[in-house]
C-alpha cells in the first residue's frame, strides 16, 4: 500500500507507453497525489516532451512503436544521470528481468500491474532521487525492485 497523501513526495514523472489508456490511468493516479506528469506514446515523442521537462522518474514501456524502452531509458539517463527509471512490459522474461537488473533500473513491472504498487514504486523513486543516491555505500550497485513479484520470480 502506498504512503498517505500527506507523506507523498511531489515529483516530476514521464510516462511513456503506446497504449493511451495506460498513460492516462498512470498519469491520473500520480496527478491525484500531487505529482507533475507528462505522457508520450513513443520514444521520439518522449524526447520532445523532455526537451522542456526535466523529470525525476521515467516510467517506460518496453516495446514502443519506434524502438526499445530500454534504449529510450539509456538516452534519458545520458541526459540526467540521476533519473530513476521504471520499466513496464507485457512481454516479461527472466532474460529481460536480468537485463533490467544489469542496467540498474529502479524497478520493473509486468503488465497488468497493481496501481498501488506503481504509485508506491514511483514515490520511492522520487525519494531516492531527492536523496541523491539509493542510500548505498560508495561503489555499490543499485538493487532493482520487482514490486508484486515473489523473490524467486525476480531474477532467473
Amino acid at each position: 500500500m502506498p504512503p498517505t497523501d500527506e507523506d507523498a513526495p511531489r515529483g516530476r514523472i514521464l510516462v511513456v507507453d503506446d497504449q493511451e489508456d495506460v498513460c492516462w490511468v498512470v498519469a491520473k493516479l500520480l496527478s491525484a497525489r500531487g505529482h507533475e506528469t507528462r505522457t508520450a506514446g513513443s520514444g521520439a515523442s518522449a524526447l520532445k516532451v523532455v526537451a522542456g521537462f526535466e523529470c525525476q522518474v521515467a516510467l517506460v514501456d518496453y516495446r514502443l512503436p519506434d524502438g526499445s524502452g530500454l534504449a529510450l531509458i539509456r538516452e534519458l539517463t545520458s541526459r540526467w544521470p540521476r533519473l530513476r527509471s521504471i520499466l513496464m512490459t507485457s512481454y516479461g522474461s527472466a532474460a529481460l528481468r536480468q537485463q533490467v537488473t544489469d542496467e540498474n533500473l529502479f524497478a520493473y513491472f509486468d503488465k497488468p500491474f497493481n496501481n498501488d504498487l506503481i504509485v508506491g514504486a514511483v514515490e520511492d523513486a522520487i525519494r531516492a532521487w531527492e536523496a541523491g543516491d539509493d542510500s548505498l555505500a560508495a561503489g555499490a550497485r543499485a538493487r532493482t525492485r520487482f514490486p508484486g513479484r515473489a523473490p524467486s520470480e525476480s531474477l532467473p
